[in-house]
């Protein structure tokens, strides 16, 4: 997986949560949801860290870390691709 890809796993994990319809907060299952968002979120972390301290990144490698970064970058993207 990729800097970028870890990233919005990590999101989706956060957004989605637990999925077996506990009736609290809190549940195994959830804290397992929270403990892999917080793996993929250090993953995306070195990640970048690597590529920074590695002399920069290059275009292709930013175009991808915002478009997982901002949703608004994204959407521009999305549309310039269609047209």
């Amino acid at each position: 997986m990729t800097g970028p890809t870890n990233f919005r796993e990590a999101e989706a994990l956060l957004d989605n949560g637990c999925d077996y319809g506990c009736p609290h907060a809190g549940c195994r299952h959830e804290m397992a949801y929270l403990t892999r968002a917080i793996v993929h979120a250090i993953q995306a972390n070195t990640a970048a860290t690597i590529d920074i301290a590695g002399g920069g990144m290059k275009p292709a490698d930013r175009h991808e870390w915002m478009k997982a970064i901002d949703p608004d970058y994204a959407a521009e993207q999305a549309a310039e691709v269609t047209r």
